[in-house]
């Protein structure tokens, strides 16, 4: 592609961009809920696993595959960490300055830097002693989280339906 050519793709947008304006692309948010749906999953099957383990047995094969899923987790979280720095620039920044969806955008913004500044504490842990309420507070945040993105995704459906009924583009 010629550097002319690339300059007017820029100025005007790709047809491919993961967000335009503050838009998220089909194909993203596709990949946005898979990420978030595999991370999910494999927090709370680590959780089960060791609702169901013995702590005294470590003979018991169930404890090699809930560290499996704590793995997956966390290379499934640099994932998600990735996508938060995807998103800043146009649809976080761009959806604040135009003040729509302040709470839940913040909120939800909030919640997944706490789960990453957690999830950072229990990989490095300041003392041992901190890991048992750091775990129960990374948990308590996940459960956070999966309320709090569908009701960010909710109401920012809601306000482009109502939008494009006003407009008429919506009947």
């Amino acid at each position: 592609m010629s550097l002319k050519r690339a300059a007017h793709v820029s100025k005007r947008g790709s047809r491919h961009a993961l967000v335009r304006g503050v838009v998220i692309s089909p194909a993203y948010r596709r990949f946005i809920y898979g990420v978030v749906s595999l991370i999910t999953i494999t927090g709370l099957v680590w959780m089960v696993m060791g609702y169901f383990l013995n702590p005294d047995d470590f003979s018991d094969p169930l404890r090699i595959w809930r560290h499996r899923m704590l793995v997956a987790h966390g290379c499934i979280a640099y994932v998600v960490v990735w996508i938060m720095g995807t998103l800043f620039p146009q649809h976080q920044w761009g959806a604040w300055k135009a003040r729509r969806h302040r709470w839940s955008g913040g909120v939800l913004s909030l919640v997944l830097l706490l789960l990453v500044a957690t999830g950072l504490l229990l990989y490095y842990p300041p003392s041992d002693d901190w890991r048992e309420g750091q775990s129960l507070l990374h948990q308590v945040l996940g459960g956070c989280l999966a309320l709090v993105l569908p009701l960010h995704v909710v109401l920012g459906r809601r306000r482009r339906l109502m939008e494009g009924m006003a407009t008429g583009r919506i009947k």
